[in-house]
């Protein structure tokens, strides 16, 4: 048992590392690579071209954008983000 919590988190730790730092406050709700379905209708933000997700992160920013009520949440998240960042964020998860 020990070997296997051992290789989950070697696995895990491996995946970290090719993140982003703007990205690791992210994973709790969208996952490593931006897997879950966070949003309705279902659709994950690993579906979203690169140029969308930086228009989104953008806009939750500005306050200009509310997808499915997540507004508010995603505004705190954005707006510690500068373009860099954000472009980073979408080279990571987008498609």
């Amino acid at each position: 048992m020990k070997k296997i919590a051992f290789a989950a988190l070697l696995a895990t730790s491996a995946l970290m590392a090719d993140m982003p730092a703007a990205y690791k406050s992210c994973v709790g709700c969208h996952g490593q690579k931006g897997e879950k379905n966070t949003m309705a209708p279902a659709s994950k933000p690993n579906t979203m071209t690169k140029a969308e997700i930086v228009e989104s992160l953008k806009g939750y920013k500005t306050g200009s954008v509310n997808k499915y009520g997540k507004g508010s949440m995603m505004r705190g998240f954005a707006a510690k983000l500068n373009d860099a960042q954000m472009e980073e964020i979408a080279n990571y998860i987008g498609k």
